[in-house]
């Protein structure tokens, strides 16, 4: 599996953060069923369209699903509900869709006015790299009108409506799924945000009542920044001295920079460590469901690690 094997040389060779198995051992001698069991995706509920509609809807969202961080975050305040960063964002999406079906047309989005756009994402607060969401919304159009008629559906028909296999297609196909790292001259593959696609997908079109996607299990964790938090906080992630001062000064890291891919990769195999040590209490816990529970816990007030900051379009 491309994600795993080539994040385990980056773990085994890692100068500035380790994983601590024992840690993974207490944590699994403890957690239970309840906990790990998926949250509701409300929102994904409420998404409106038919499934193809739905399917071109989804995509969007994954596509500028990166960078929710900064020092006054978007917010949506909805049903007397106050929504913060990405979920923000895909409350204020799915209303737009709601009101203007166009957004389901990716030619729309080839030409809504850059100002509708950030009356769209923006939302209250501040949300950062406007110029790239702008541009990977055109491009994400560009990409599915050329090579699927301008249907996520076909895409997804096209590999047999398997999650693992949508995410390699999105990564091979649109560019700015191409979430590819290099660590001393070897690439390493995340796929964050096009696993997390494959996964909406899925979630979305059984919250519709349309036949899922299959494979979820074959999904790894989806290496973010608040997953490894979360990681740190339960003291299975530990972080060399400097690296930890550094993070916890709110200091951004550089993308690509070794600490940075060092992280993603030590949060794709505790997570996979974690994965396995449920399954062997005989809880099912594939690393999707992990991944969740963990990114839950970061916002826990109880949690005081920070997370690290990268200004990037990958996560």
């Amino acid at each position: 599996m491309i994600v795993l094997d080539s994040t385990r040389p980056v773990v085994d060779e890692a100068g500035q953060v380790r994983l601590d198995d024992a840690a993974i051992t207490r944590w699994a001698s403890t957690i239970t069923a309840d906990a790990l069991k998926p949250a509701e995706h409300a929102l994904l509920a409420q998404l409106p369209g038919s499934q193809a509609q739905l399917a071109n809807l989804v995509l969007l969202i994954d596509a500028l699903n990166f960078c929710f961080w900064s020092e006054n975050p978007i917010q949506f305040d909805w049903r007397g509900k106050l929504y913060r960063r990405f979920e923000a964002m895909m409350v204020s999406m799915l209303l737009a869709a709601r009101y203007e079906p166009r957004w389901f047309d990716p030619y729309f989005w080839l030409e809504v006015p850059r100002e509708e756009i950030e009356d769209v994402l923006r939302g209250k607060g501040d949300l950062k790299l406007m110029d790239e969401r702008e541009q990977i919304i055109r491009d994400t159009a560009r990409t599915l009108i050329d090579r699927f008629d301008g249907q996520f559906m076909h895409a997804i028909e096209s590999v047999n409506e398997r999650a693992w296999p949508l995410a390699v297609l999105l990564m091979t196909n649109f560019d700015s799924f191409r979430d590819v790292a290099n660590y001393r001259g070897r690439p390493v593959y995340f796929l964050k945000r096009a696993q997390i696609c494959a996964l909406d997908i899925a979630v979305a079109f059984d919250t519709h009542d349309h036949p899922p996607l299959s494979g979820l299990e074959e999904l790894t964790a989806f290496a973010d920044y608040r997953v490894p938090q979360a990681l740190r906080h339960l003291g299975i992630m530990v972080l060399d001295d400097g690296l930890a001062r550094h993070i916890d000064a709110t200091t951004e890291l550089s993308h690509g920079c070794e600490a940075e891919v060092e992280l993603r990769a030590a949060t794709i195999h505790a997570v996979d460590r974690m994965s396995r040590a449920a399954a062997r209490r005989g809880l099912i816990a594939p690393p999707w469901t992990v991944d969740w529970y963990l990114w839950g816990l970061s916002h826990h007030p109880d949690v005081r690690a920070d997370h690290h900051r990268t200004l990037t379009v990958y996560y």
